[in-house]
């Protein structure tokens, strides 16, 4: 393995040659022996991972998070024992959901007490030992595992790699003890990189079953928010839909699963159409419809796919489903496409003029709340007023990315680009956002990144950190706060449970749900060499944004905008 010295010089030179570009880290004392490999490497020559340093242990699994979103290549993450692996689970938590492969290592605490190179030195060493350090994460990866010797590290990077790719992907988790990355290598052989796996294919009975339904349905409908993080399954869905006049709507998308632009999109808003389709697929999408608001209509044919469509890692699900197709989205429609066209003559040619004239509902609202905020000139800065700037001042293409932890409604900025909007993970974990902003433009120098996000959100990023990390690094992102002082999610679930109750009656906001006062935050940026400003009129939304563009890509400094959100 060239010539690398130790276990923790072989463990960095198995991640590179299996692709891994770069390592997150927030370091301990567990990291002593990577600490000598790479101040080794000016004299050993070897081929290590960019190294990647953050302050916080969120940043850093979100920084991967972000970096796999911008350009899909599995990324490492290396934490701090116990008390780092405790700090990254919200995030890792986020990853498991959004089916994220990140290999998780961190370092255990040393083994021995006493006589063995790497044996325990700190007071810290005995406190911080768990009986099953991997237990507090084992419910959210898909594979955890010690490393024992030195002599399996090329095997057990290998196993690692591939439980992380094999779809579902996912996040994985590997110990490191102290010891055995001290330890010398004592020649590890090479082995051939093992095959990627491939995407699950459907059983083609199946898809001739599901051509044949939506060949003869009045109203089919696709159902998706997820299936645009294979980028190329963006082409194939919008085919799909145009050729055959099939309907598609967007349920809380996390990716650009199918462009604004196209006729056959109906929107955002699966509870406006749903109970009207006589056919519906879900494609890949956990929650496609809130059983408690709207169901599709009873005599409706309702199919679930997807790689694992019945979501299995939750506890409970039960979306109903009277078709389940095991499948990767793209072999799913890749193989549906023939099956359609040689039904061609059986669809209703006035469908898609049906589907067409639908979609332009949510076109027209679009529209009008556009032609609204450009309007108004002042009075209180609202949600939709953000919007509605921010969909004014950004460019539609492959350059920008807006990545959303709470208030960009892809219903405005009606994306058309794959990989163009991003938004929160399933799991919904807090802090997300900003540092998966940065991770993008990690990955994606060229872009410019949009991190849209709530104060609550943003405070959970410890932002100086954020900030710290985007100045270390050189990746200036333009943050927008929605800063209305007050969790709005808490506040609206109690009303949503308790509608007469004693909160909804009240004129005060509930403690519970208070933020207020919350920090100056332009200022975390501005200390660390960005520029921040803060907007409380309308009129001033657009030219700061617009400002603070301009600081982003011509001057190449971070940029914050906080914006007194009613």
């Amino acid at each position: 393995m060239q010539n690398a010295e130790t276990v923790a010089e072989a463990y960095l030179v198995a991640l590179r040659e299996r692709g891994v570009d770069r390592l997150f880290v927030n370091a301990g004392t567990d990291f002593a022996t990577i600490v000598e490999a790479y101040a080794r490497q000016k004299e050993s020559g070897l081929d290590l991972p960019q190294v990647i340093v953050c302050a916080h242990e969120n940043l850093a699994v979100s920084m991967a998070h972000g970096s796999y979103l911008g350009d899909g290549r599995v990324q490492a993450v290396m934490l701090h024992t116990s008390v780092g692996s405790a700090n990254a689970v919200c995030a890792v938590s986020n990853a498991a959901s959004a089916r994220v492969p990140v290999l998780l290592s961190a370092g255990r605490t040393p083994l021995f007490e006493d006589g063995v190179l790497g044996a325990r030195d700190y007071g810290i060493h005995w406190a911080q030992e768990m009986f099953d350090q991997a237990g507090m994460l084992r419910e959210l990866v898909k594979w955890d595992y010690e490393l024992h010797d030195g002599g399996q590290v090329r095997q057990v990077v290998d196993r690692a790699l591939d439980r992380a790719r094999t779809e579902p992907p996912g996040p994985v988790y590997l110990s490191l003890p102290r010891e055995v990355l001290a330890a010398p290598t004592f020649g590890i052989p090479a082995t051939p990189a093992p095959p990627v796996p491939t995407s699950a294919h459907p059983d083609p009975a199946a898809v001739e079953t599901l051509a044949e339904h939506l060949a003869t349905a009045r109203f089919p409908l696709i159902v998706t928010g997820d299936s645009g993080a294979d980028h190329g399954c963006v082409a194939l869905l919008a085919e799909l839909a145009g050729r055959h006049g099939i309907g598609v709507v967007e349920s809380g998308p996390r990716h650009v699963s199918m462009p604004a632009d196209h006729p056959m999109h109906l929107g955002y808003r699966p509870a406006e159409v749903l109970a009207d389709a006589d056919v519906v697929v879900t494609l890949d999408l956990d929650v496609p419809w809130l059983p408690s608001a709207v169901s599709p209509a009873d005599d409706a044919v309702v199919v679930q796919v997807g790689p694992d469509p019945h979501f299995a890692r939750y506890p409970i699900r039960s979306h109903r489903s009277d078709l389940t197709i095991t499948a990767g989205c793209g072999p799913l429609l890749a193989a549906l496409g023939p099956a359609l066209a040689s039904r061609a003559e059986r669809i209703d040619p006035g469908r898609a003029a049906r589907l067409t004239e639908l979609g332009g509902r949510w076109r027209a609202r679009r529209q009008a709340l556009l032609d609204q905020e450009a309007a108004a000139t002042d009075g209180q800065i609202t949600k939709a007023a953000m919007n509605a700037a921010l969909a004014t001042v950004l460019d539609d293409g492959s350059d920008t990315v807006v990545v959303n932890e709470y208030w960009a409604q892809a219903e405005v900025l009606a994306p058309t680009v794959p990989g163009s909007y991003l938004g929160t993970p399933p799991a919904g974990g807090l802090g997300w956002g900003l540092p998966a902003a940065i991770g993008v433009k990690l990955a994606r120098p060229g872009a410019t990144v949009v991190a849209t996000v709530g104060d609550g959100a943003y405070l959970f990023a410890n932002p100086a950190a954020c900030h710290q990390a985007m100045a270390m690094h050189g990746l200036p992102v333009l943050t927008v706060v929605c800063s209305n002082d007050h969790w709005g999610a808490v506040q609206a679930s109690a009303l949503k449970v308790h509608p007469d109750g004693h909160a909804a009656a009240s004129a005060d906001l509930s403690p519970l749900a208070r933020l207020d006062p919350v920090p100056a935050f332009a200022a975390y940026a501005e200390a660390s060499g960005g520029h921040g400003v803060r907007v409380t009129e309308r009129s001033e939304l657009v030219p700061a944004l617009r400002n603070a563009l301009r600081v982003v890509r011509e001057e190449g400094r971070q940029a914050l905008v906080d914006v007194a959100c009613t």
